[in-house]
């Protein structure tokens, strides 16, 4: 900080930087890294930061309230009365937006046909709400830009694969350290000159990666890719035996992987058992138990019903010896492994863990752009003269029921 920051007091106010859960909100990478980038930079963020001096912390009686001096509180929505009376969306608020649309590769104007100097209206392909997101998601220049984006990806991995491999049996934790801050580094710089992502988000990334994937590196250093793949084989067998754990073991990213044509076999037979429940289900059910009696539905013969019910014991039947047979299928398929193919595996499976956490925060941001347009739809799509045209259509036809009923 030096002496810059001598009689200053920097005030971060991350009260709104997390990922909300069910139980319990996270604190993700990237708010970790704005906090602690922020800190250590001692710098100013809008809305996130602020620094003071003593005389005005003294004039407030040392009130050190963080929202007095770094208030975050999120701008009020606008709202344009005209638009709202009569139609149109306020270039002012698409203006607003500009940014977010250029990151991404998107031209407003691609969804939207000037209405005037000030307003837009909607491009006429766009009919109803759900017109909104199709569009933005075809867009050539948004899927131009993200082509752009796993380009640039897919470059640097290639261009580290050999530096992840090199760990295999080398304990020295200064190999790992090096490896640790290649990758972050040089992630961080080949996607941030994209400008698609904020430089935290960038590097919450490659830090949410490194941090998902750290014992997997540890375990390579100390026993080489096939000793990772066989750690995956022992936690998954593990989970088997537990009772207790309500995780699927073929949901594992090595079965994924390396089982691919057994995952495919026992999901087909698990789609195929849950149809013929449901017909049997729909067939037997009484009046009682289904929501309504329907008179027109053509009952399903007792012959049909019986077929349906040997076909499903004989799919049950096929299920439980495919898992039983997993473990043994899953040993076979890593005891066949050189340690060529599983060096290969594993960087596959590590691209794979990398590119769900970017794709992730893509389609976040993918999101907030449909979010912006779907908001215009909603404030200003229907008019206040629509609506009250609306309200004396059904007054008229009300007054034409209570006429007819004779109360009036």
């Amino acid at each position: 900080m030096g002496t810059t920051s001598q009689g200053k007091v920097l005030f971060i106010n991350a009260d709104r930087e997390y990922l909300e859960g069910r139980a319990q909100n996270h604190l993700m990478p990237e708010h970790i890294e704005k906090i602690v980038t922020t800190f250590e930079e001692y710098r100013v963020i809008p809305g996130f930061s602020a620094i003071v001096d003593l005389e005005p912390l003294k004039e407030n009686d040392w009130n050190l309230n963080i929202r007095r001096y770094a208030d975050n509180a999120p701008p009020p929505e606008p709202h344009d009365v005209r638009a709202h009376l009569i139609g149109g969306i306020p270039k002012s608020e698409v203006e607003a937006k500009a940014e977010l649309f250029k990151s991404h590769g998107l031209n407003p104007m691609d969804l939207l046909t000037p209405r005037d100097d000030r307003y837009l209206d909607f491009a006429a392909r766009i009919t109803v709400k759900a017109d909104i997101k199709p569009a933005i998601e075809t867009n050539a220049g948004l899927v131009a830009r993200e082509t752009e984006i796993w380009d640039n990806f897919n470059r640097w991995w290639a261009d580290h694969t050999d530096d992840i491999t090199a760990l295999a049996g080398d304990e020295s934790a200064t190999s790992f350290i090096k490896l640790r801050d290649e990758l972050l580094s040089s992630f961080s710089t080949t996607l941030e000159s994209l400008a698609i992502l904020d430089r935290f988000t960038v590097r919450g990334i490659i830090a949410q990666f490194w941090s998902q994937s750290r014992f997997d590196f540890l375990t390579l250093m100390a026993r080489g890719a096939t000793g990772v793949v066989d750690a995956w084989r022992i936690s998954i067998v593990t989970a088997l035996e537990d009772t207790g754990n309500k995780e699927n073991p073929l949901d594992h990213k090595l079965v994924t992987f390396l089982m691919g044509s057994f995952v495919a076999e026992i999901a087909k037979l698990e789609a195929r058992k849950v149809e013929l429940e449901a017909q049997i289900k729909a067939a037997t059910a009484t009046p009682e138990e289904g929501e309504e009696d329907e008179d027109d539905a053509e009952p399903v013969d007792e012959a049909k019903i019986k077929r349906w019910k040997k076909k499903l014991a004989e799919i049950k039947k096929t299920l439980k010896s495919r898992k039983d047979q997993f473990t043994a299928e899953l040993n076979k398929g890593v005891d066949d492994l050189t340690d060529k193919a599983a060096a290969k595996l594993l960087l596959k499976i590590l691209h794979e863990d990398m590119q769900k956490i970017l794709t992730s925060y893509i389609a976040a941001q993918r999101g907030q752009i449909v979010a912006a347009f779907e908001n215009w739809w909603d404030k200003y799509h229907v008019t206040l003269t629509e609506i009250e045209g609306a309200r004396a259509q059904a007054t008229k036809k009300l007054a034409g029921f209570l006429k007819d009923l004779k109360y009036v």
